[in-house]
């Protein structure tokens, strides 16, 4: 299996300080734009608000610029019918992730998203996202009822990064899962069983297919919770996958709930930028 970690854990923390101060500067613009784009659906307002004109998209079906986005995605976020129902909004630095239920055509059973800005100067200039359309019936991004504190952001940044360098980099699923997860991991991938062993048991089997790599691009941390996107392949003949994975801490620093989300790299793209 071949692992890389894109920006070592070291690294990572000593960017903490300057990290911290970015994402107070960001938080009420990403606020603002979610509000505005997400709920109120005003694609055209948030767009022209808080997005350059020059945008740089990674969503393999839209071309570059703001104005392509709005005119993709105005009519959308405009039919009767549709739902954007956000889950989770994490700000880390010049980097924001917005988890939500989407349902553009009302009678489909919808899809997790994953979206990524990058910010820059007060505006956003890059998105990438991840798109799993939801199983009938089942609702993904489903959230257990248990109490929420605000997160210690550093604490887990400490951890996440730690949890992340034994996953990735040395590829050490069982080490990575038993000091960091929480026995009774709460599951939201339909396809693994509640629990940490089930965990450990599956991600251990996609691992050791041959040809496996799992590439980190880039990963955020906000209070108790925090995300990773990365590509994967399960062989060298596999384009791959566009993965975003979210994981919730509870208030002894263990990660006790999980989300991903996984997106088939297509043939083609409207734009020149991977997935990533």
């Amino acid at each position: 299996m071949k692992a890389v970690w894109a920006v070592p854990g070291v690294a990572l923390l000593a960017l903490a300080a300057p990290l911290a101060a970015r994402t107070i500067d960001n938080r009420g613009i990403v606020r603002d734009f979610v509000e505005r784009f997400y709920d109120r659906r005003d694609v055209a307002g948030s767009f022209a608000a808080h997005v350059a004109p020059d945008y740089i998209q990674h969503n393999p079906g839209l071309p570059d610029g703001a104005s392509a986005a709005v005119e993709a995605l105005a009519p959308m976020f405009a039919a009767p019918g549709s739902r954007f129902d956000v889950k989770h909004v994490l700000v880390d630095g010049d980097l924001a992730l917005v988890h939500l239920f989407g349902q553009g055509k009302p009678g489909t059973s919808g899809a997790a998203v994953a979206d990524i800005y990058r910010l820059k100067d007060g505006r956003i200039v890059e998105h990438w996202d991840v798109i799993q359309p939801a199983a009938p019936g089942s609702d993904p991004l489903a959230m257990a009822a248990h109490p929420r504190g605000p997160g210690d952001t550093a604490r887990n940044r400490r951890a996440f990064t730690a949890f992340i360098d034994l996953l990735f980099a040395r590829g050490d699923v069982a080490a990575a899962y038993d000091r960091f997860v929480a026995p009774d991991l709460i599951q939201h991938n339909s396809r693994m069983g509640q629990g940490r062993a089930d965990a450990v048991a599956g991600i251990t089997a996609l691992r050791a297919a041959p040809g496996a790599a799992f590439e980190v691009q880039r990963i955020l941390v906000d209070g108790a919770f925090a995300a990773v996107h990365y590509r994967g392949r399960l062989s060298t003949e596999d384009r791959g996958a566009a993965i975003v994975e979210i994981f919730r801490f509870d208030d002894r620093g263990m990660i006790v709930e999980h989300w991903d989300m996984f997106q088939p790299l297509p043939e083609t793209s409207r734009n020149a930028h991977p997935m990533f």
